[in-house]
This record gives C-alpha cells, sequence and structure tokens, in this order.
C-alpha cells in the first residue's frame, strides 16, 4: 500500500511537469473516492477559453459503468473546469479519465485513473456517527437569578433589551480593563442559544436555536457565522448572516461528502473552506495485523469553494496521511470507529496556504492552496521540526484551533490528552523553514495554576491589544479566561450552570437588527412576548400583529417595552403573533418571524400536560416505534393501551410521549398517573429533554406495574436549566406484556401535593355559580354562573382528594348569566367540586354528585 502512493506521488509529479497540470481531483491513483464525486481539473497555465474543444476534451470510462457521460463546467474563477457526471459512480470500480485539450491546434493527452469507494455509509448513518452601540450598564450582585421570580413575573430587562427566562446566564469573576471586542459564544446545554454579549455579561444579541450550534463568530469578510444542524437541508450547513443578523447565505460540504461540524472560513474575496466527512467500511487487517475487518472509517477532507458554491479544491485524508498514524481512535481488533484524522480546524496562512489541524494525529499539516500537496509537518509521527524551548512537554498533542499570527507564528490550543500527565495549555510557536532542521520554538504559552485540563474541544484567540482569550470549554472549566502578554488574568467568565462551548471568540462588532425578533413563553396564568430589534436605538414602539390565522395583519396591541403580557386570551386556542418597530419619524420594519403558541393556563397543582386522561383520544400524544418493536397504541374508553406485539430490544423501543413542555429551574414538580400490564414488567416514565434525552429531570428509572391498577406519583425539583422543550415519555418497550395507562399528571407544586380547594367567598362584583341541574346527575348537568362583568372565566372539576379532573372551560365570557352543559360519561360515581375562577381573582365552588 505504502508503494503504491510512493508511485503514484511520482505519477502525479511527472504528469504535472509533463502537461502543466496544476491541479487534479481525484488525484491520479487515488483510492476511497465517493460515488457521489465530480473532476476537478486545473491547469497552470492554461484557461478554461483556451481550450479549443472543451466540450469534449475529458472522456470518462468505468470498469462498471462503461462510457460516462457528464457535462463540463467553467469554474467563476477563471482557471478551473468542472466535469460532472450525469449520475453517481458505481462503488469498487476503476475509473479512467482520458484529457485531450486542444491548445492552438495541438493536442495533449493525459491519462490517469482513481478508484471509487468498496463499502459507502448511507449519510444518515455519518450524521449520527460524526456528533461529537448600546451603553453598557453595570449589573447588580445576583442579577443573574432574576429571570423568574420577578414579582410580575416580567423579562429581566438589560440595556433595553428582554430576557427570555431560559436564557444560559454567566457569571464574571475578573474584570480588569480586558480587550474591549463583543464576547460571541453558543451553550451546550440545556435550552441552545447563540449570543454577543459586553463585558459585563449582559447580551446585545442572541438566537434561541432548536439545535445545539457551534463556532459563531465575525468571518474575515466582515459576515457572521455559525454550525447549525437543523432546517437547512436535513444536514449540518454553515449559515452567515449580515450585519442586520439576515441570514445571506447556507454552505455545505458536497460531492460525497457531508459537512463536518469543526472549522468553516470565508475570504474577503468570498472564497470559503470547511471540512467534509465521510464514513466507510474498511478491513484494516490491510494496515495492521488482526486489525478489524469492518472498522467503520470517518475520513475528513478539506473543501474550498468559490463564492458561487463551486469547489476547487478537495483534499482528502488519503491524499495525506497514513491511517495507521492515527492515536487516539484504537486500530486494533477492536477498534469498530476511526476518526481519519480528526481534523478540527483550519486557517489560511498569510502566504495564502491552508493549514490544518488533525487532533488524531497530533499534527499542524500545511497544505498547498492550489496543487493540494503538503508543504509541511508539524508534530505527530511524521514532524519535521525540532522543538525549541518546549522540554517540558516535548511538543503539543491533540490540539485543537490552530490559527496563523504572521510572520510564522501560529497559535494553538494544546488539550494534551497524551501529555503525562494530562495538561491544557494555549501555546504560541514561531516556526523556521529555512533551517536545517526546521525549527519550532515556543515563545509564549498559558498553563494555569493550578493545571487545567479539558481532553476535547476549546480554543486560542489572540486579540487586538495583544491579548490571549482562551476557551477551556469543559463544563466545570471557565469559558473565558483573557490574559495579558505577562500572564496575568484580566478576565475570567463561566456559565451560572456546568455547560460546555467548542469555541468563544472576542471581535469588535456592530450589528443593526433590520427587523425585530419575536419569542413567546407560556406563564402560569399569562402569555408573555418578548421582542427586540437589536442594536437599534430609534425604536419609538412596537406594533404586536396576531390572532387565531397565521401571518394576521391585524394590530392587536402596541407597546413601548420590549415585552408584553397576554391573560386574556382563550385557553385551549392557537394563536399567531408577529412584530413591527416603529421609530421615532413613525417608519415601520419589517415583520418578525411570526410565532405560536397554543394557550394553556396553569396553576400550581393543575396538569401542564393537554389531555392527560386521554378524554380527547390521542390528541397532543404521539407513539414512537424503533428497532425490532411492533405493537399497537391506542385510546379504549379513556385509556391508552399499548398492544404488544413485539417488545424490541430495549425500554425506548416502544414509546408515548408529549413534547413542548416547559420545566423552569429550582422549582418542584410532581408526575403521577396510573398503569398496570396483562402481567407483571416494568416501564420507564421520565420527564426528559426533547433535544437532549440523556437529560433526565425527574431522575426516575423504572416503574413496576401488576395486573392491579396502580397509582404512581413521583416528586422532582428541576436541578438542570430552564428549557422549553421537555417532554413527558413513557417507555414501554422489551416485554411483550401490554401496558395501560392514565390520568397523566405533571404539575409544579404548590403548599402541598394536593390543592385545598378555596371555600365559597362573597364576590362582591357578583361571579357565582348560581346551580347544577340535575343534581345528583347520571350523563349530563347543566352548570349555570352568572358574572357582573366581562371577563375570563375558569371552570374546572375536582374530586374529593382536591386533585383536577379536567378543565371545563377557559375563556372570556361577557357579563350575565351563562349555562354549560358537562358530559361525564366518563366519570366513575363520586361526589365532585366545580370551581369558578373569575377575572384572575374570585372563586366559587359547588359540589356535584354523580350516580351511573
Amino acid at each position: 500500500m505504502i508503494c503504491k502512493t510512493l508511485i503514484f506521488s511520482f505519477l502525479i509529479s511527472a504528469l504535472i511537469r509533463s502537461q502543466a497540470i496544476q491541479y487534479l481531483y481525484p488525484r491520479p491513483g487515488s483510492e476511497h473516492i465517493p460515488l457521489e464525486t465530480i473532476l476537478i481539473i486545473r491547469y497552470q497555465q492554461i484557461e478554461p477559453g483556451d481550450i479549443e474543444n472543451l466540450s469534449e476534451f475529458c472522456s470518462v470510462q468505468g470498469t462498471k459503468s462503461g462510457a460516462i457521460s457528464g457535462r463540463i463546467i467553467k469554474v467563476s474563477d477563471k482557471h478551473t473546469i468542472h466535469f460532472i457526471p450525469d449520475k453517481p459512480f458505481r462503488r469498487a470500480e476503476r475509473i479512467t479519465v482520458h484529457l485531450t485539450p486542444k491548445i492552438n491546434s495541438i493536442c495533449q493527452d493525459t491519462i490517469y485513473q482513481f478508484y471509487t469507494v468498496t463499502n459507502p455509509y448511507s449519510p444518515s448513518t455519518l450524521r449520527l456517527l460524526s456528533n461529537e452601540s448600546q451603553d453598557r450598564v453595570s449589573l447588580p450582585a445576583g442579577w443573574a437569578r432574576r429571570f423568574y421570580k420577578n414579582d410580575n413575573l416580567d423579562p429581566v430587562i438589560i440595556n433595553g433589551i428582554s430576557i427570555p427566562s431560559d436564557f444560559p446566564w454567566v457569571k464574571i469573576t475578573i474584570n480588569d480593563n480586558p480587550d474591549p471586542g463583543y464576547i460571541f459564544l453558543n451553550n451546550w446545554g440545556g435550552q441552545p442559544y447563540n449570543m454577543i454579549l459586553d463585558n459585563s455579561g449582559a447580551p446585545i444579541w442572541y438566537r434561541r436555536t432548536p439545535d445545539r450550534r457551534r463556532d459563531f463568530k465575525v468571518q474575515k469578510n466582515g459576515a457572521l457565522s455559525m454550525l447549525v444542524r437543523e432546517g437547512f437541508g436535513g444536514e449540518n450547513a454553515h449559515i452567515a448572516l449580515d450585519s442586520t443578523y439576515t441570514i445571506v447565505d447556507t454552505m455545505f460540504a458536497g460531492y460525497g461528502y457531508t459537512t463536518d461540524e469543526h472549522e468553516f472560513q470565508i475570504l474577503p474575496d468570498g472564497h470559503y473552506f470547511l471540512i467534509g466527512i465521510r464514513a466507510e467500511t474498511i478491513d484494516m487487517s490491510q494496515y495492521i495485523s488482526g486489525g478489524n475487518k469492518n472498522a467503520t472509517v470517518m475520513v475528513g477532507a478539506v473543501q474550498e469553494f468559490t463564492p458561487n458554491h463551486e469547489p476547487v479544491l478537495c483534499v482528502s485524508a488519503w491524499d495525506l496521511f497514513d491511517i495507521r498514524d492515527t492515536e487516539i481512535d484504537v486500530i486494533s481488533t477492536t477498534g469498530s470507529i476511526i476518526r481519519f484524522p480528526h481534523m478540527n480546524a483550519l486557517d489560511i496562512d498569510d502566504d495564502g496556504h491552508i493549514l490544518i489541524s488533525s487532533r488524531h494525529l497530533s499534527e499542524i499539516t500545511k497544505i498547498h492552496r492550489l496543487k493540494g500537496t503538503i508543504i509541511w509537518r508539524f508534530g505527530g509521527a511524521h514532524n519535521q521540526f525540532t522543538f525549541i524551548g518546549d522540554d517540558a512537554l516535548g511538543g503539543f498533542r491533540n490540539q485543537h484551533d490552530i490559527r496563523a499570527l504572521g510572520n510564522n507564528h501560529y497559535t494553538l490550543f494544546d488539550n494534551g490528552n497524551m501529555h503525562s500527565p494530562a495538561v491544557s495549555r494555549a501555546v504560541e510557536y514561531i516556526l523556521d523553514t529555512t533551517a536545517t532542521p526546521m525549527t519550532a520554538t515556543l515563545v509564549w504559552q498559558f498553563r494555569d495554576t493550578p493545571d487545567k485540563y479539558t481532553g476535547w474541544m476549546g480554543n486560542t484567540q489572540r486579540l487586538p491589544n495583544g491579548n490571549t482569550l482562551i476557551n477551556w470549554a469543559e463544563a466545570s472549566l471557565p469559558k473565558l479566561t483573557e490574559v495579558n502578554p505577562n500572564g496575568s488574568k484580566v478576565f475570567e467568565m463561566d456559565f451560572i450552570d456546568d455547560i460546555l462551548c467548542y469555541r468563544v471568540f472576542r471581535f469588535p462588532w456592530n450589528g443593526v437588527a433590520k427587523r425585530p425578533y419575536l419569542l413567546i413563553e407560556q406563564q402560569p396564568d399569562r402569555i408573555t412576548l418578548l421582542y427586540n430589534k437589536f442594536g437599534d436605538s430609534s425604536v419609538d414602539y412596537y406594533r404586536i400583529y396576531g390572532g387565531r390565522t397565521s401571518e394576521n395583519n391585524t394590530v392587536f396591541a402596541t407597546s413601548t417595552q420590549p415585552f408584553i403580557h397576554f391573560n386574556n386570551l382563550e385557553s385551549g386556542e392557537t394563536y399567531y403573533f408577529r412584530i413591527t418597530a416603529v421609530d421615532q419619524n413613525g417608519r415601520e420594519s419589517d415583520y418578525s418571524n411570526e410565532e405560536k403558541i397554543l394557550v394553556h393556563y396553569l396553576e400550581p397543582g393543575e396538569n401542564i400536560l393537554l389531555n392527560g386522561n386521554f378524554s380527547s383520544s390521542l390528541e397532543f400524544w404521539r407513539i414512537g416505534e424503533s428497532g425490532s418493536a411492533s405493537a399497537y397504541g391506542g385510546v379504549l374508553q379513556g385509556v391508552f393501551r399499548f398492544d404488544i406485539k413485539e417488545g424490541g430490544d430495549e425500554l425506548q423501543n416502544l414509546q408515548l410521549f408529549q413534547e413542548d413542555l416547559t420545566l423552569i429551574k429550582g422549582e418542584p414538580y410532581t408526575l403521577a398517573f396510573d398503569a398496570w400490564a396483562d402481567e407483571p414488567r416494568v416501564i420507564e416514565a421520565v420527564v426528559g429533554n426533547s433535544e437532549d434525552p440523556g437529560i433526565n429531570y425527574s431522575k426516575t428509572g423504572i416503574t413496576y406495574l401488576t395486573q392491579e391498577k396502580k397509582h404512581y406519583q413521583y416528586h422532582f425539583t428541576v436541578e438542570e436549566q430552564t428549557s422549553r422543550h421537555c417532554r413527558v415519555v413513557f417507555n414501554c418497550g422489551q416485554y411483550n406484556a401490554d401496558v395501560q395507562i392514565d390520568n397523566i399528571l405533571l404539575a409544579m407544586e404548590g403548599a402541598s401535593d394536593t390543592e385545598s380547594l378555596p371555600p365559597i367567598i362573597v364576590n362582591p362584583d357578583h361571579f357565582e355559580i348560581t346551580g347544577i341541574f340535575p343534581n345528583p346527575f347520571n350523563d349530563t348537568a347543566k352548570i349555570q354562573f352568572s358574572i357582573s362583568r366581562s371577563c375570563h372565566v375558569l371552570l374546572k372539576l375536582y374530586d374529593l382528594n382536591g386533585r383536577v379532573i379536567e378543565t371545563m372551560a377557559s375563556r372570556i365570557y361577557t357579563a350575565g348569566k351563562h349555562e354549560l352543559n358537562f358530559k361525564a360519561g366518563h366519570l366513575s360515581s363520586g361526589i365532585y367540586y366545580v370551581r369558578l375562577k373569575a377575572a384572575n381573582k374570585y372563586f366559587d365552588t359547588y359540589k356535584l354528585v354523580h350516580i351511573k
């Protein structure tokens, strides 16, 4: 294999000399080429327009596909040519390419071959495997904990910005004249946010995201960018935003590669670089004795694109490295997944060539940008430099975040997994490539006292004022330590909660939003809209457009504040909202994003879940089936039942769940339900996180069921960050015994586990239940009540233990007498109470007897 590589390298050099070819992809002799690849051809001195027979100068033949038709495309850089096959290549075939460009009626022939991948993985499998100018104010002590404990449930307002209740607050422990740039970061814990903070820790911009994003930064062309995982073609992508926070472009890897999550760089001219990733099954015994014959190898590649998204460079790890040099992923009979070489950073050196960080090789590699060949190798098994001044650790190991400072100075974050003992640090080297041998001199480092260690992620950034930013990444370590050139700390910041962060940056920034950004929060007795036109000091007031239909043009309300409460919406109904900002000259902005909410007013002890007793069949509930499980889930006589044919291998193979629930940190909750089974078995009832299934807020484990219907009740306090992406899930797989579940309750606890019924009080405005007829009753009763003014009315039915059975009405009623027909065929015989709550203030209670 190594000899073959050397022969092909010789052929490439000869090819370039004889035919003046600057770059070919796939490279002659390359193996493991994706089936979806295209051909990239670039001559040193020949432009596409010089080729007289351009439309037919490239012919392609496959040993399985035969003659392969395709299109010839002239790339917008005016130097590169694409051959785009009409259909993908076939696996495990030899492709022969014949180039016959005619220049001044003279043809020069070039023939070369490459080999397609034998056992590619599907992209879905790959994604599973690859988951790894405003006034500034000083914030008072304890401000970060006020976000849901204020008296009126108003959001926290700082610098004129309303901040949502699940925002991931930071704490600053050192603040001694740091760099003035804003802080760019995202959180990997709780509800994900991308955010820009000032040096007080207050946000000047934020965006709540449905996925855990990363690498949020300002690019060399002035755009913002971030890695996204959802909503952009079903795979990872990098998006670019302008200074108005408007998405202006979306960038993907391509041609057999999906977008790796680690790095993205845009140059001032709009060319951009990213890392592609793909997976294939490799027989590792051909590389190492006893190697795993079915190892999954995740292969990285650097790709360059023009501003028009045309690829002009693709350099695969197979073209550069020896897989046997991989350090962290064990290559052995048990090494089933190998990340080769785990490219986690790239940068452009001041001479225009490419720097790649390969973590699992402990190597920084410089690549010729036009030819795709190696210029030098720094670190790892094939290190070409002599380390000077780094005797204590002997160089870096398993690093992140290579950055070129210019004049042969480079910084990186040395994770140091394989240092002994393991220790992390920020380092700066100067490389002398003219010396013999070449040298790498450690000219600066920051190694904290005591030592810190993070085995993954992290970054280092040299700041404009000469200070250095260090992100230690790990949940228990600071996310930003800023030190001056002498190594003294001038700034240190961390999340209040233990939260991870891949990278943190500082940049100068002056963004002004083009339109407001809207979020909606469901409070116990109200709906709160939060909206901000970030960076715009000219806003006079906001117009709230809304109603029960999408894109409603009706002005619902106006507000001079960046938030508004509504407590008179009809519970159980869905409302749509969008916002505009009006400036002092009366000019109205574009609409904000539109958000919708299903209104669900709650009190302590009231069920957060909708349709918890299945009185509306499976409305609001979802059923999940995976693996080999097979079952029917449905509601029969008001009870949910899993009729299980095959339970699968795991409890999670069969699920009943309800999502989009809100849990607030520090609050106590109750999870209760009735359940039984056809024979003794276990299930798992969990209050968890929809985005991160590993988070178990309720800390519940196994629930043992018998054939007898039993009531189960669990109490817990939310220790994790406030989240609006929670769910209740019943895992009912693994066993074949049928399961029945009913009366599911998730409620924030009040003073006691059950709610005491309030006594009948005198209502000065005459809000009362005037009668229930008949009483006792069998099937249907008429509930009559009277209110002296128009207001919101809530009617609920309780049992003798004070448990809410159901909500009978929740909406605005006009002043006067009203009658409600209540059907109770689903109720057991017994004594119940109907409670009226009017205008969020007055109560009345009436006894009701049901006889079957």
